[in-house]
């Protein structure tokens, strides 16, 4: 029954999941066209900041939520209230703090002005992202997804149709102006998606018995699980949050052209890394649904049936991605050109499609140790997986081989990092009593 459960509940969110992709790949062919080179490569430069903000801001409280909720070790009301009070506190402090000094950071750090305004417009909808992760981690927990698929959907529709009617007009003024309308349309489909959430709550709640007050137990519950959690997603953030600063650094260091990084960086991420994460959408469903089936079958010792689901997964995503990446390498070129009207930054997907199949796997493996209670190892993987990638990137920048240094440090990063995967995985299952 509950195996019946977790299938229904994948299928709907790769459906979900792949309606919303189409949708949000529609998006970003439109702006990437409309916002041109320049603006992309201004929404890349700023993005890295965005998503170190994000991470923060939730302090890896929905993963906390989710498992603790599956596990019925407290009351919901009491979890969802004491995640929220934390995560208000939270993002106080970050909008303070970067409305002060956001003009100054992208003056000094990131090298372009124009960055100011646009982390500030990113910072208002901080509160929103971090409240309706909470609550769609509740729905995950209760093992209801629909809420969630129907939130990201609506949320994506907006964001479509404001793009489409708004964004041509905007950004003739102007493509400073043109970026921060589409960040600003990110705000307000935030804005949408909570109120999409919010309506799918319980409706007959007494509200008598509900624990507004932040709970010092229930909250030192959730800091157990969620700070490993926080530490490990925080250093990929600041990784990516560091990562434009160190190769512009580096490569100006050696003599590049300031305008050559930022395009070919927008290149990279913009266009290469949107092209291959297209299936994110297939293994994010399914490494949030193995959250809650895992957790439970750990707390039955049921390690066998663990082994199977993890084979299975395993087996599932190595085939899919296998087929994707066969797919580009035939037809990169032309799909770079139906959906960007460009090939750059070809040449360095060349490079990455081999590697990309155990990229796939990333994701799901984590969520798998995650679930295992082994949120350490998971911090020390990413500690170790972060070093090893900027470490070779500033050797590789230091022997002269330019912006192919990131290429070639995204490699070894994905290699170390499933490979370590794999082996804390085994190694728990020979010793399942750690």
């Amino acid at each position: 029954m509950k195996n019946n459960r977790f299938i229904k509940n994948t299928f709907i969110l790769i459906m979900g999941g792949f309606l919303t992709k189409v949708l949000g790949f529609i998006v970003k062919i439109l702006y990437t066209r409309f916002l041109k080179e320049d603006g992309v490569s201004l929404v890349t430069l700023v993005f890295p900041t965005y998503t170190l903000l994000l991470t923060l801001s939730s302090f890896a409280l929905p993963l906390a939520v989710t498992k603790l909720i599956a596990e019925n070790k407290e009351r919901k009301s009491k979890i969802l209230f004491s995640s929220f009070w934390i995560t208000m506190m939270i993002n106080l402090l970050i909008i303070v703090l970067f409305l002060l000094f956001a003009n100054y950071f992208s003056t000094y750090i990131l090298h372009e002005k124009r960055c100011g305004i646009l982390i500030k417009i990113l910072c208002f909808s901080l509160p929103f992202v971090s409240t309706t992760s909470i609550i769609k981690a509740y729905f995950f927990g209760i093992e209801n997804v629909k809420p969630i698929v129907l939130s990201n959907t609506f949320e994506e529709i907006i964001k479509l149709i404001m793009i489409v009617i708004f964004l041509p007009k905007i950004v003739l003024k102007g493509t400073l102006y043109g970026v921060s309308f589409y960040l600003f349309i990110n705000f307000i489909c935030e804005i949408i998606s909570f109120i999409t959430l919010f309506i799918f709550l319980p409706k007959k709640i007494n509200l008598k018995n509900l624990s507004y007050k932040y709970d010092s137990k229930c909250a030192h519950n959730m800091t157990k699980i969620s700070i490993p959690t926080l530490s490990a997603r925080l250093l990929g953030s600041i990784g990516y949050f560091f990562e434009p600063i160190i190769l512009t650094n580096l490569l100006i260091y050696k003599n590049a052209d300031a305008t050559f990084i930022r395009l070919n960086y927008g290149y990279f991420h913009g266009y290469v890394i949107a092209l291959l994460t297209i299936p994110s959408f297939f293994l994010a469903s399914i490494s949030l649904n193995i959250v809650p089936l895992i957790s439970k079958k750990k707390i039955n010792k049921d390690f066998i049936s663990i082994k199977k689901i993890i084979n299975k997964i395993v087996c599932l995503i190595l085939i899919c991605g296998s087929i994707y990446v066969i797919f580009l390498n035939f037809f990169g070129k032309s799909t770079m050109d139906i959906l960007y009207k460009t090939r750059s930054g070809y040449k360095y997907l060349k490079i990455l499609l081999p590697f990309f199949v155990l990229f796939y796997l990333e994701g799901p493996l984590m969520a798998v140790l995650q679930s295992l209670d082994q949120e350490k190892k998971v911090l020390k993987i990413s500690t170790l997986g972060l070093f090893i990638k900027y470490v070779s990137l500033t050797l590789l920048i230091i022997f002269n081989v330019g912006f192919y240094s990131l290429v070639i440090s995204e490699i070894i990063n994905i290699i170390f990092v499933v490979f370590l995967c794999i082996y804390y995985l085994r190694k728990y299952f020979y010793y399942p009593s750690q």
